[in-house]
This record gives structure tokens, sequence and C-alpha cells, in this order.
């Protein structure tokens, strides 16, 4: 089976001298300390413990080391808006720390999905959790907004505490919500590449309880359809049922 890896970090903001509040393009060497990862938190797919690592205690080098293992180890990466932000921060910290990548890994990013394939009015992980009826993202009440982060960079335990349930909490959110977005992704990884099962397997969740429910078509092919009795993810089957004599008499629309 696939290791899917659910995935969120939090990171610091950059420190820079400025002259203004608004329209401010901000120079190198305005900058006094650029933005570092300062928590994580992940959870194999199904697996009911989340793990979480933050700098209070350590410095960023050392808490990237054991995500660099982790990713190494991953398929697939499940994260919110982590194509742009978190996977591509990830790696550019771990370029300045001196790690080594790790191994090539596919990605879900729930951002995306969300905007792909459905119109909700807003895409954040706060809204989809409350839209979707999943468990709710904490608003970090006690220290609200940039607080928190505030906090946390002044060494604030309580804070350093509230980032911990908040990290986690998204990870758990993220979770049920891929689960519940994972029938309807038309891009998701296949699944059943990772399995050594000799029949055909739902190519989103891997599961072999799947029903054949009539045929899907490309201009070449026909091939049998099925949708699978977990998850509820359609998929099809590899080789197509047309005899080879056939396949090589169809002819495509094309344009000259």
């Amino acid at each position: 089976m696939a290791k899917i890896l659910v995935l969120d970090i939090e990171t610091a903001p950059n420190l820079a001298y400025v002259w203004r509040f608004f329209k401010e393009n901000v120079g190198a060497k305005q900058v006094v300390e650029h933005s570092e990862i300062i928590s994580y938190a992940y959870k194999w797919l199904g697996d009911p413990t989340v793990h979480y690592y933050d700098v209070q205690y350590a410095t960023e080098a050392a808490i990237l080391e054991p995500l660099m293992e982790v990713l190494d180890a991953a398929d697939i990466v499940v994260a919110h808006n982590g194509n742009k932000f978190d996977l591509p921060t990830i790696q550019g910290r771990a370029l300045v720390a001196g790690l080594k990548p790790p191994s090539p890994y596919k990605t879900v990013d729930t951002l995306l999905v969300a905007r792909y394939e459905f119109n909700f009015p807003a895409n954040s992980l706060e809204y989809l959790s409350t839209i979707l009826g999943v468990s709710k993202k904490d608003s970090h009440k006690d220290f609200p907004g940039f607080e928190l982060w505030s906090e946390c960079l002044k060494g604030n335990p309580l804070a350093w505490e509230e980032m911990k349930k908040y990290n986690i909490q998204d990870v758990i959110s993220l979770e049920e919500i891929y689960l519940k977005m994972r029938p309807w992704m038309r891009r998701h990884p296949n699944v059943g590449v990772f399995d050594d099962k000799d029949h055909a397997v739902c190519p989103k969740c891997g599961s072999s309880h799947i029903q054949y429910r009539g045929y899907a078509h490309t201009n070449v092919g026909r091939y049998h359809r099925f949708q699978c009795n977990d998850c509820g993810g359609w998929g099809r089957t590899r080789l197509s049922i047309y005899p080879k004599e056939l396949r090589n008499n169809l002819t495509v629309n094309a344009v000259s």
C-alpha cells in the first residue's frame, strides 16, 4: 500500500526595517531575520498518532533532519497549499541547512483540489473544516491572530503549547478533509501502482472492494469501469476490452 503522509508546517515571519505600513518594497539589506520553519506536525494516513516538532528548545536544522527522513519514506504527501507553500518552504530551508533532498514523492494539495473540483466561496482549511463538518480548527483564542507567533518567538511557553495544539489540529482536520474529497479527485495519484495485488484495486484508496459498473471510453479504447465500495471513487481497467484487430481499425478525429 502507498504510504501517505499528512503534513502541515508553521513559519516565522521575516523581520525587516521598513518606512511604511502599506505598499512597501523590502530590499534584501532591510531584512534582519529571515523566515524559518518554527514547527510542523504530521501523521501517516490511518495512523492515530500525530507527531510534532518545534524550535522552542531546538534549532530549525535539528527539526528538519527527522522531517527529511519522514518525507523520504512517503509515497504521497498531502498538504493544504502544499505545492506552493509548505513543500517549497521545506525544500528551501533544508537547502539552507545543508541537508540532502528526500527521495521523490507525489503530492496532493487540498487547496488546489478545492479550487479545481468544487465551487466553494472560500478554500481555507478553516472554511473547509466548517462546511464539510470535520474536526474544527482551533483558532488559538488565548493568543489570537499574529499574537501567537509573536509570543512564541518571545519564548512564551504557553504560546508554544497553544502552537502545538493548533498545528496538530490542522493535521487532524486536513486528514478528514482529504478523505472526504478523495473520491472526487480526478488528479489523485494512482495508489494501485504501490500495491502487489494481482487484481484491480481502487486507484484512489487501494481497496479491492470494487463493483464493475459499465464502461469507460476513449478515442481508441473501451474499458471496464468500476466504483469503489469503500471510498466511492471511480476507476477503470488499464487494458482495453477491444480485440487487437478492432483497435487497429479505429480512427481518431484529427485536424491537419
